[in-house]
């Protein structure tokens, strides 16, 4: 009896432990506010007609989270003089006019913009919206932060800015705020991995208004804009319904009913003399029965809204309670159309309940050509500096979320807010800022948004070292941060010693270089964690970044050393000091290679070898591991078409469109060599080239030992244009894979694979008419190009979005900056010419070349991205003291995981939830097919994984982390093609990952008390 008692009472004990730490499973999509009983969802659409064709009006608002105007001014709808926009007038207006009428719906997307909004709404008007929302009423939409680009994104950030925007609407509104319809209507061009990130989010459909002139023209003709999109190589877990919208995403013409607009309204009165409704509605039904025309379905949906539009909600719903009243009145007379208010997820559950088998889509709708001559893949590469802050961003939101985590299960103190972070990133995501489409003025607000965010995360990452590396309570001195991109860093360059914190967020094992600027003709000597001098070499800055301007430095050399396996999800400090020269283990110094007129220039590490031609200065083979490949890199330009846009065949090139003049690329040099070959150094950690291709046109050649790929590192502008001539620039590499001839191989956000075919489409016939543009996609991660035999493989990384292309067999070509003197038409109304420092924009970046078997490619190049975008984060600390006496007070080593995951699962987010609860995503980083051994479905135990912790509870949830996937009941639906079947996971602690899937879990951490005994 009595060791019943204890045994209860223990029990008890837990129970109270489990309560206290707020392990309580939330229920799916609920609101932490009471609410009355709600009727949202598919049971509150309006009934539908059987016989008649039904026309789904939805009214909606769409608003750019930035474009021609800053976040703030379109919010609060200053600057008139460039748009008449202000959300908040919108927001105000609609709600007051959705209560004056119950049949009345209205769906909003944006939620950077509701939330500024919601923020400043009193309790009075909270209680009614939350009564709309909870009636169906006002219907959120897509639901994330903006309306995120779909071709320069990094799929990491497109599953952030939606979770962040899913999450607020679920502590808010609870099941009624779960968003069921994806709704792009405004990116240019459509990716898989976007539909696929959609799908496992739990969404019923997805909704855009963008796709090619010729798909589009195809698909009406066929009746299939309606499609099940299969988006990945998971089976039905990955398929989506997707429509494309009958007029992009404006009203029929004629029938905006906007005081944006100029459109004639409805008048009934019989007595006035500008009664219309009779021929009003006449003229609608007519449009509606052209659009029914290419759909397949007795339904059709009708966009009621545009930019900005409903800042005076009265006029848009005064004339469409009209036209609903008279139109449907006409049934009695004989009409088939049947209108009714209605919402994106109402129409998709009316197609839903028609049973019908659907096409099935394989593809992406990549690149997108508005007319013949506008090919949108300009932007892949538009403001390279702003995409390459945003990658970083990324990259440092990654960090300080796994910080903040590890602060809160340690009880310590945060000075920074992460949060500030995850909403400057959800905006840079908006269709018209990481994609470089806005104003100028525009996008230097996203960069101060961002720098603020930066702020934020390095006092995360300050308080996480000022609380992890103290051993004996010392507190640890100011922590500092360094602008490495050009090779800037007070610490480094004034101190006689100083410490490098190296914090790796990937959960596993990784070697970097590391590269700091250090003192003119100094030596220096490196010691690892446990005081051991680890070998390191000075090696001159290149003169292109000595040039770059806004440096403040007169550093003109570089300490270059291995931080040798960095541990998963932790950090190492390596302590560096000023040394005599004359001391043993000095830093090495880099040798100059003396130059031979015409002879080739060879450096060579233990694992790669590469050859510069001495007559052209190019490089000309790379050898990896004894295998010689015959490959040739170089810098070109193509000069910008300069149109009036008066017509498709005389549109400019401009920051959407990229239109060359022309099919032929120019070198940078008209001599003999077109590169002139500056400097060779040599060393036992780097070997590097430095060329020289023009004043404004500079790069590296690198390779370090124990590494098998070439680095390239480039410095390019201001681009030249005294000459009134725009200029695109690239970066080609031409190898022996003659055979590629017209295939080659993309990356879709960072993730999956798709094969491209030259002047060629899967979904549809395409004319070409731009050989260059045409052929251009959005590269975030990889662009390869392969022997039909899979012997060989050429691989290029990039460290930001770009636009990529293998225009003839055995070419890879990289768009990495560009400038342009026109604007193309498509509303920015400005050229893309952007200053910096009162000159043209100079931008610094890297590609990493790759040559390989091809058996082995996936392998190589799989881990080697996830490195570049998750690059370890570097902070430094001066110190007086001795490294031994450094060691005694502070810890050199700490990883928050306890052991490294398999080499292809990747901890895509570890984060601190509000509720007290932890969040983490595994992904397998392989497709199927991509390896032999690799590619495989593999299980990873999580448990024991957090040192010192118990995991008490864990549910999976759906990717956005909004709602458990047990509790998610997605539409079913038949396609005329192919079934797919998935398997059944594997049981928590224990997950089980397929080929290329993202599985995400919630759960709830206690202190293991075993280790305190």
């Amino acid at each position: 009896m009595a060791a019943r008692r204890r045994k209860m009472d223990r029990i008890v004990v837990l129970a109270c432990i489990i309560l206290l730490a707020g392990i309580i499973h939330p229920s799916s999509c609920r609101s932490s506010k009471p609410s009355v009983k709600s009727s949202c969802g598919y049971q509150s659409c309006h009934a539908t007609k059987p016989g008649f064709i039904n026309v789904h009006l939805v009214p909606h608002t769409h608003d750019d989270v930035g474009w021609l105007k800053t976040v703030d001014q379109y919010y609060y709808g200053s600057r008139t003089g460039i748009q008449k926009a202000g959300v908040q007038y919108i927001l105000d207006s609609v709600i007051e006019e959705l209560q004056a009428n119950r049949e009345r719906r209205f769906i909003y997307v944006e939620m950077a913009f509701f939330w500024q909004w919601w923020e400043e709404q009193n309790d009075s008007t909270q209680d009614i919206v939350r009564d709309l929302v909870n009636q169906g009423r006002l219907e959120f939409i897509n639901g994330g932060w903006c309306m995120n680009d779909e071709a320069t994104t990094h799929y990491a950030d497109i599953v952030d800015q939606m979770a962040l925007g899913l999450n607020l609407l679920n502590d808010t509104f609870g099941e009624c705020g779960c968003p069921r319809i994806a709704w792009q209507i405004d990116p240019f061009g459509h990716s898989k991995e976007q539909a696929f990130i959609f799908s496992q989010m739990g969404y019923d459909g997805l909704f855009f208004g963008r796709l090619d002139h010729e798909d589009k023209k195809q698909r009406m003709a066929s009746k299939t804009m309606e499609m099940i999109w299969a988006s990945s190589s998971l089976g039905k877990t990955g398929w989506l319904f997707t429509g494309v919208n009958y007029n992009l995403y404006q009203p029929p013409p004629g029938f905006c009913f906007d005081i944006l607009c100029s459109d004639v309204p409805l008048i009934d009165n019989k007595k006035s003399k500008e009664y219309n409704i009779d021929q009003r509605v006449t003229d609608f039904l007519k449009y509606c029965q052209q659009q029914s025309e290419a759909y397949a379905t007795d339904h059709i949906l009708l966009t009621m809204g545009g930019d900005f539009t409903y800042q005076d909600a009265n006029v848009w719903y005064k004339n469409m309670d009209k036209l609903i009243k008279y139109a449907n009145e006409r049934q009695a007379n004989g009409s088939r159309f049947n209108l009714l208010y209605s919402t994106p997820s109402c129409y998709v559950k009316s197609l839903n309940d028609v049973k019908k088998s659907w096409p099935l889509k394989t593809d992406d709708f990549f690149p997108y050509g508005s007319d013949a001559h506008s090919y949108w893949t300009g932007y892949f590469t538009s403001r390279p500096a702003f995409k390459y802050m945003v990658r970083q961003g990324s990259n440092l939101l990654q960090a300080c979320k796994q910080m903040d985590s590890a602060l809160s299960w340690n009880r310590a103190t945060n000075k920074g807010d992460v949060n500030v972070m995850k909403r400057a990133m959800g905006i840079a995501q908006h269709h018209d800022a990481v994609s470089g489409t806005e104003k100028q003025a525009v996008v230097q607000d996203y960069q101060s948004r961002l720098h603020e965010g930066v702020v934020e995360c390095q006092k995360t990452q300050t308080s996480f070292y000022q609380s992890q590396l103290p051993i004996r309570g010392q507190a640890l001195p100011d922590v500092k941060y360094c602008q490495l991109n050009v090779s800037q860093c007070d610490v480094s360059e004034n101190s006689s010693r100083f410490v490098v914190n190296i914090y790796n967020s990937l959960a596993s094992n990784v070697d970097k270089y590391v590269r700091i600027p250090v003192a003119n003709g100094e030596s220096y000597q490196v010691l690892d964690p446990d005081g051991n001098v680890v070998d390191s070499q000075v090696i001159p800055i290149a003169a292109g970044v000595h040039a770059i301007p806004g440096r403040i430095s007169t550093a003109t050399d570089e300490l270059v050393f291995l931080a040798a396996q960095l541990p998963p999800i932790g950090s190492k400090s390596y302590y560096v000091e000023k040394i005599a020269k004359n001391h043993r283990r000095v830093s090495f110094k880099s040798k100059l290679q003396r130059f031979i007129p015409g002879q080739d220039h060879i450096i060579s590490t233990d694992k790669m070898k590469v050859r510069v031609d001495g007559t052209t200065g190019l490089l000309s083979s790379v050898t990896v591991n004894g295998k010689e490949f015959f490959v040739q890199q170089e810098f070109l330009w193509y000069p910008g078409y300069n149109g009036d846009n008066e017509s498709a065949d005389r549109r400019s090139s401009g920051a959407y469109i990229f239109r060359p003049n022309g099919t032929d690329a120019f070198p940078m040099r008209r001599t003999m060599a077109a590169a002139i070959i500056t400097a060779v150094y040599t060393g036992p950690l780097v070997q590097e080239i430095h060329q020289f291709y023009d004043s404004w046109v500079s790069q590296v050649i690198r390779i370090y030992r124990g590494q098998e790929h070439v680095e390239l590192d480039w410095v390019i502008g201001p681009i030249p244009v005294s000459d009134k001539i725009g200029k695109e620039v690239i970066s080609r590499v031409t190898t022996t894979i003659l055979q590629s001839d017209g295939t080659f191989y993309t990356d879709s956000n960072g993730r999956q694979t798709l094969r491209r075919e030259l002047d060629d489409r899967e979904s549809y016939t395409y004319t070409p008419t731009e050989p260059v543009s045409g052929n251009y996609y959005p590269i975030n991660s990889h662009l390869y190009i392969r022997d039909p035999l899979g012997e060989q493989q050429a691989t290029i990384l990039v460290d930001r979005s770009q636009g990529g292309s293998s225009l003839v067999g055995g070419l890879i070509e990289l768009m990495v900056h560009r400038r342009l003197l026109h604007d193309d038409s498509f509303g920015v109304e400005e050229p893309l010419d952007e200053t910096a420092f009162q000159r043209g924009l100079v931008v610094r970046g890297s590609h990493y070349l790759i040559l390989s078997d091809g058996p082995t490619s996936a392998r190589r190049y799989r881990p080697l991205a996830q490195q570049l975008y998750k690059q370890p984060h570097l902070s430094f600390v001066p110190t007086a003291l001795h490294f031994n006496e450094w060691k005694s007070l502070y810890r050199t080593q700490h990883q928050l995981i306890s052991r490294a995951l398999p080499e292809n699962v990747n901890l895509l987010t570890l984060e601190k939830r509000t509720d007290g609860s932890y969040l983490i995503r595994l992904e397998h980083i392989y497709d199927v097919e991509e390896d032999k051994v690799l590619s495989a479905p593999v299980t990873v135990s999580l448990h024991n994984l957090f040192p010192g912790f118990v995991i008490m509870s864990a549910e999976e949830a759906m990717l956005g982390g909004n709602q458990f996937r047990k509790e998610s009941q997605r539409l079913m639906w038949n396609s005329m093609d192919r079934q797919y079947s998935s398997k059944r996971p594997t049981k928590f602690p224990d997950v089980e990952l397929q080929p290329m899937e993202i599985r995400t879990f919630i759960f709830h951490l206690v202190r293991d008390n075993r280790l305190d005994k």
